[in-house]
This record gives structure tokens, C-alpha cells and sequence, in this order.
């Protein structure tokens, strides 16, 4: 009989996946492939595009074969990615530089801060719905038209990863709200390119593409992209929308009272809403549905305990290799054991600098090191320190008036009981899971499904999907001890921000 299947794919920064899913979420094929993140300078982040499209064809061939699947059996392909890259295509589709700026890439940040001294700057903020920050695709491409002018003046047009992939399958180029919402060149009210902002930032508007829905088909595989991934020419291509956004829906998070904490290589708290919160301390993006989501980010997240176990666990590694087990739950099982606190250890998950809530040019901190804390110690504090960030979005949405009863946790970390668990008692709320920890797939999936016609639209697609696996209750006997930590974490915090800006200073 066949069978009515959906492609999910996500572009993520440490990996590429792939999913066939039916259309109520269960995952019948996929696989991933690692890719490696390049830092040429401190504040740079790098990828090579052609390595996320060589691991889509690569996932893709291993996804249909496990799947023993016929081609026309799927209705249409979804792609979520890693936000805010600035890929430059050639008027005859071919990459101008493998060495793209990435979301986390704070090269333009001297750019930002001469932005905000700018007569129009909080126009220009009310205008986008956001403040500006370097992770903005907008502010990249100024850093792009002043330091590498033949590069921009040669760039036919400037895509984001998804929107790459995308082309690849189809030849078209497009984008989505979710994407162009992160620009700081899109008036959030009007949902339209902003010919005002664009000539702030000196940029040209025609090396942007369209801007569609997250759900429309904005074209068919094509011959040659079906001769190298398997896929049937002509299956429809959607949008797509930012991997923020794909988990998000996935995680639902389409109605107000609910919040979300998405660890994966970042850390993400957002809430729902149907209008930006113009807040400097808070970001908006438009949603892959109706609506808007206010958030707080870390660039360092989860990407934190990567950097943590690659650096520092050699032994861990070798020892959980013997024993059968992943070195991450090695890691949690070990970090269980040191009290809630790490006994008076602070991290400040800075390795990647902040966006709004510090200076670009923050660095990484452990704060409380003594010879008792060993690797358990630093990776309970690694967990700690990340969701203690995440909880002063928290306080500032719920400042605003957007109470948060629940919290949905998705992403890599969502692997981690441990990890859920501290979130749990940090926030002094409910944390939920789900069983389907890939939300990003899910969701891409999801807006495959609306743009072929399997679901009416993207919420009923996402409440045909939505399965919570686990409730985490908080502990109430550790409220009063994270709410110290969580005073003594934002006081070092904001005393951290002019020592961050002298050391990026130095010779």
C-alpha cells in the first residue's frame, strides 16, 4: 500500500539530518552527518555551504534506503536551518565563498555599535522589531559591502542555509518570514522588505529574494537534484523556516502560556505572541505560523558541553567507550552527583560573545573554581550556567506581562534528564519533553505537510504531531538556592561587561 510521507530536513550547525515522517510525526528513516564549525579569529564563525549540501544528498541516500521507500510515496520536502547565514550566489548559481558567516558570527560588531549612535537608530529598531545585533543578516552584509566589496558587488543574491538547500533542490531562490524577520531589514509591521532600512545600511534590496510564507511551495525538485538524492522530480518544495522556528512549532508553541527552551548548539527561551515585545533586552522573529516569538538567546548553548567534552574528557571518552555508553551520559550520570550549585561554581556561557543582554565581545567564564571541582563539577555547571542565562529572558518576558505556566524543552539537550531537571528547578516551573526530541525535523516536516495539503494549516499539523514523553516537576527545596545563584549570577554578570569590552581591546 503506499504510504503518505513527509521529508523533514535541518540544516543544524554541528550536523545535517534528514527524516521521512508520516503525517503524525513517527519517524520512519533518517540519518545525520557531523559537520565542523571553523573560528578563523576570535568572534568569527564559518561554514563551507557545499558541505551542508554534500550531507543532505549523503543523509538523503542513507534515509531512503532505510526506508525502502518509492520516491512518489513522498508529498513534499521541508528544509529548516541554522538562521542568519549569508550565502552569496553568482548570477549563474554558484557559490561565491565556502567561508560563510554563520549566525553566531560577530565579525559586524563594530558596525552595530556605530548603528546605535545613529540619529534614526530607535526608528530603525521600532522599524524591524528588533535591536540590532551583529547576528542580523543585514549587518553581516554591510561587513561584506565595506570589507570585501568585490565579493558583494559580484553576489548575485545573499541566502540563508535553508534557503540554499533549497535552491539546490529546485532553482529557485526564496526566502520566509522567520528569515527575513532576522534581518533588521524587514518592517515587522508591514511584512515587506523596508526600503528605509535597507538605505541605513547602504545595502542593495535586489540581492535579497522574495519573501513567501514558511509553508508555500516555492518550487519542484528538479531532474538533476533527483538524480543525485533519490527524490522524484517534480516533489514540492516549501519555504521552510529557521530551525528556531521549525522546533518551535514542533514544540507548541502557537498559543500564549506557554514558553519554550530550545538547548542546541544555542540556547533559546521564547515565548508566543501576536505582535514584536520592543524590548532592546529582547529579540522577535516572525513565526513559520501567524505570530511573533520574543526571545532571549545564548550563542553558547549546548555547543558549551560539546566544547567542554571534546577539550577536557579525553578520559571520560575512552572510559565510556568501554563501557558501552555515550561519553554524554557518562557525563550526566557523574555531574548527578555533585549538589545543586556545583558547590558555589558559576559559568557564563559566553564562548560565542552575546547578542542583546552583554557585549559581543564577552568570553567564556568559570567563576568559583577550587581543587574540589573536577569534570563533574564543570559539566553540572556548564548545565547550570547555560539555563541560568536563559532565565533572565525568562524574568524579562514575565516583567512584560506574558506569564509562562509551562516550559517545552527541545533540542540536543532535551536528551538529558539531568539537564531538564535543572531547568526545572531554576525556573521553578514545569519543564515537558517530547518524544520527538528532533523538533526541527518535525517542524519542517510540518510546513512540507501544510504546502502539499495533508494538514489544513500549520496548527493543526503541529496538534496531530504533539506528543510531551515527560514532565519535570521543579524541587522547591533548591528554590531559594538558585534564586541566590541566580542574584550572584546576573550582579557578576553585569559587572563582567567592561572588563569583556577592555580584553577584546588588547594588543
Amino acid at each position: 500500500m503506499k504510504r503518505t510521507l513527509l521529508l523533514g530536513i535541518d540544516i543544524g550547525t554541528q550536523s545535517t539530518r534528514t527524516a521521512l515522517l508520516t503525517p503524525d510525526g513517527t519517524t520512519v528513516a533518517s540519518a545525520s552527518r557531523p559537520q565542523e564549525l571553523s573560528t578563523p579569529q576570535a568572534g568569527w564563525a564559518e561554514q563551507d555551504p557545499d558541505q551542508w549540501w554534500a550531507n543532505v544528498v549523503a543523509c538523503l541516500r542513507t534515509t531512503l534506503a532505510q526506508a525502502e521507500v518509492s520516491p512518489d510515496e513522498i508529498v513534499a520536502v521541508g528544509v529548516g536551518g541554522q538562521m542568519h547565514g549569508t550565502v552569496p550566489l553568482a548570477a549563474d548559481g554558484s557559490v561565491l565563498s565556502h567561508q560563510v558567516q554563520l549566525w553566531c558570527d560577530k565579525r559586524s560588531a563594530p558596525l552595530v555599535e556605530a548603528f546605535k549612535q545613529q540619529p534614526h537608530a530607535q526608528q530603525s529598531c521600532r522599524r524591524s522589531g528588533n535591536p540590532p545585533v551583529p547576528n542580523w543578516i543585514g549587518f553581516k552584509l554591510q561587513w561584506l559591502r565595506q570589507q570585501e566589496p568585490e565579493l558583494y558587488r559580484q553576489s548575485w543574491k545573499f541566502v540563508t542555509p535553508k534557503d540554499y538547500v533549497n535552491f539546490r533542490f529546485t532553482g529557485e531562490v526564496a526566502t520566509d518570514y522567520s528569515e527575513a524577520s532576522g534581518a533588521f531589514l524587514m518592517d515587522a509591521a508591514r511584512r515587506v522588505w523596508s526600503p528605509e532600512l535597507f538605505e541605513e545600511l547602504g545595502l542593495d534590496p535586489s540581492k535579497l529574494p522574495d519573501i513567501h510564507r514558511s509553508a508555500a511551495v516555492i518550487g519542484q525538485v528538479t531532474a538533476d537534484a533527483a538524480a543525485l538524492t533519490g527524490l522524484a522530480a517534480g516533489t514540492p518544495v516549501v519555504a521552510g523556516g529557521g530551525d528556531m522556528l521549525c522546533m518551535l512549532l514542533a514544540a507548541g508553541l502557537f498559543e500564549p502560556g506557554a514558553a519554550s527552551d530550545i538547548t542546541g548548539t544555542s540556547g533559546i527561551f521564547s515565548v508566543f505572541t501576536d505582535a514584536p515585545v520592543l524590548d532592546p533586552r529582547l529579540m522577535n522573529l516572525h513565526h513559520v505560523t501567524d505570530g511573533w516569538v520574543p526571545f532571549g538567546i545564548t550563542d553558547t548553548g549546548g555547543v558549551a558541553l560539546k566544547w567542554f567534552k571534546d577539550s577536557f574528557c579525553q578520559h571520560e571518552i575512552v572510559e565510556a567507550q568501554a563501557q558501552g555508553v555515550t561519553v554524554y551520559d557518562l557525563l550526566n550520570t557523574r555531574a548527578a552527583q555533585v549538589p545543586a550549585g556545583s558547590e558555589g561554581l558559576l559559568f557564563f556561557p559566553y564562548l560565542l560573545g552575546e547578542r542583546t543582554l552583554g557585549t559581543p565581545y564577552a568570553r567564556g567564564v568559570f567563576f568559583g573554581l577550587t581543587p574540589r571541582h573536577g569534570v563533574p563539577a564543570l559539566a553540572r555547571a556548564i548545565m547550570e550556567g547555560v539555563t541560568l542565562e536563559l532565565r533572565q529572558t525568562l524574568e524579562l518576558v514575565e516583567s512584560a506581562g506574558h506569564a509562562v505556566h509551562a516550559i517545552y524543552h527541545s533540542g540536543g539537550g532535551a536528551y538529558s534528564a539531568l539537564w531538564s531537571q535543572i531547568k526545572a528547578d531554576i525556573y521553578q516551573k514545569p519543564v515537558m519533553t517530547f518524544s520527538h526530541t528532533e523538533g526541527g525535523l518535525l517542524g519542517a516536516a510540518i510546513l512540507a505537510g501544510v504546502g502539499a495539503g495533508v494538514y489544513p494549516d500549520e496548527t493543526s499539523g503541529a496538534r496531530r504531531c504533539l506528543r510531551v514523553e515527560r514532565t519535570f516537576s521543579p524541587n522547591p527545596a533548591l528554590a531559594e538556592r538558585y534564586h541566590a545563584l541566580f542574584d550572584l549570577f546576573k550582579d557578576l554578570h553585569d559587572r563582567f561587561q567592561k572588563p569583556f569590552d577592555r580584553l577584546a581591546q588588547l594588543p
